[in-house]
């Protein structure tokens, strides 16, 4: 087994395993000073994180540092990637003074060099994007300074990066994580994989069929876009998955599962184990 560290920071679980052990030290305190690095510009939870000073604006254009700034257009590339399921915008349907309803999206925030425009009424969460983001930054960089293979993972986010170790990347999905199962998906070197659950099912609200979606990408970002994008979709998660080529394995509520073409076309070595 991979030498391998997990803690808890920013609301989430972050494992480090590394396939070599006096590299796993550094590739931990990577991913942290990573993390807590896209923390300090984008956490909603911290008063001085930057993100309020854009939230605040309210119309108003602007300038943002270069950290926020690249996080904002990877939220937005998600929102068109997945035609909005995924999207860094919060709305707020009234003004504060009266009662004319405000719908802006993603479509309306504009990123011009170092500025960037959000309307009136926008509110926007990075969160989700960003450790998404970070999984996939960190790996390929801890892997590339330490010389090692390196597998970074934020919560059901995981990325590889570098050469893997004997037998392989073995990865349990989230729902398999959470529910104390042996459900494992090997995962390549220099991709990564992400899992989404569909909320549960209310009483009195339609029932989406699906229970959990886990694809495998070559980013970090697309990975977890495409994943939550899918649960969206309910019953027509396998459609959209197959229609934009992603390797990707379904798992509907009343116990059957299906994979797209590209799973199961998926590298010897990046198959369900």
């Amino acid at each position: 087994m991979a030498p391998s560290s997990v803690w808890k920071m920013w609301g989430s679980e972050v494992e480090v395993r590394v396939t070599e052990w006096a590299a796993l030290a550094d590739a931990a305190a990577l991913t942290e000073a990573a993390m807590t690095q896209v923390k300090a510009v984008c956490d909603l939870g911290s008063g001085d994180a930057e993100i309020h000073r854009l939230n605040q604006a309210q119309g108003t254009p602007v300038r943002v540092s270069t950290e926020l700034g690249g996080l904002i257009r990877a939220a937005l590339w998600a929102a068109r990637m997945t035609g909005g399921a995924v999207t860094p915008v919060s709305i707020e349907t009234r003004d504060p003074i009266g009662a004319v309803p405000i719908a802006p999206c993603f479509h309306d925030v504009r990123v011009d060099g170092d500025t960037v425009f959000a309307p009136f009424g926008t509110f926007l969460d990075l969160t989700a994007t960003a450790k998404a983001g970070t999984a996939h930054r960190v790996a390929r960089r801890a892997a590339d300074d330490l010389e090692c293979g390196v597998l970074v993972r934020v919560d059901d986010v995981v990325a590889t990066w570098g050469h893997c170790p004997i037998g392989g990347w073995q990865v349990e999905t989230g729902v398999a994580r959470r529910a104390g199962g042996a459900d494992r998906v090997e995962v390549r070197a220099g991709s990564a994989m992400a899992s989404a659950r569909a909320p549960a099912v209310s009483s009195d609200g339609p029932d989406p069929g699906v229970d959990c979606v886990t694809v495998i990408a070559d980013d970090g970002l697309w990975a977890y876009a495409a994943a939550m994008a899918a649960v969206g979709r309910g019953v027509a998660a396998l459609r959209w998955l197959t229609e934009n080529d992603l390797a990707a394995r379904v798992a509907y509520r009343h116990g059957s599962v299906r994979t797209t073409d590209a799973w199961l076309h998926l590298p010897p070595h990046g198959h369900a184990a």
